[in-house]
């Protein structure tokens, strides 16, 4: 079996190329590496083949959009979006009040709750270093929010709604 029209390209070893798509061009009949485009922030860097990869090595830690990613040896949290994908967890100081907000409704907590030491020990121990209290005003604003978006919800549902039957067990 004879191969010689049909050379199969050399896989490039370098893990660099996980970041960068080639950039081919045709010389003197052979497919040539001319170039490379970073595949996140799309920046072009040329050089031949034989020019080696240390110039897109270089780029990989400076890449604008790969420096907002979480890039230590750390484990990441995963989570569970609402169409089921799978995404890495963040804390969010917004979700958290939200969160707060419905714990104090649901249980009738005081609004100083969020602000009192043990949970603030609480929080951060167990959970999350990275919790930032919030004082009562705070809550009590948020607990304003969340109570006018929940009635209004239940307006708009009761507006749908043509007849309610009420039942009394006696």
């Amino acid at each position: 079996m004879s191969t010689a029209g049909n050379k199969r390209r050399r896989k490039s070893t370098s893990p660099v190329w996980e970041h960068f798509e080639e950039i081919l061009e045709m010389r003197r009949g052979k497919e040539v590496r001319v170039g490379a485009k970073c595949k996140h922030c799309k920046k072009l860097y040329y050089g031949l083949s034989s020019g080696g990869t240390g110039h897109l090595t270089r780029h990989i830690p400076k890449c604008p959009v790969l420096k907002g990613r979480h890039s230590s040896g750390a484990q990441s949290l995963l989570q569970f979006n609402s169409d089921g994908s799978v995404a890495n967890w963040e804390y969010s100081p917004e979700v958290a009040r939200v969160q707060l907000v419905r714990l104090i409704a649901r249980l009738d907590l005081p609004l100083g709750f969020g602000e009192s030491e043990a949970f603030d020990d609480y929080i951060t121990t167990a959970h999350n270093p990275r919790f930032t209290p919030c004082s009562r005003q705070t809550t009590t604003r948020d607990l304003i929010k969340y109570f006018t978006e929940r009635r209004d919800k239940l307006v708009d549902t009761l507006k749908t709604i043509s007849s309610v039957a009420l039942t009394s067990d006696i």
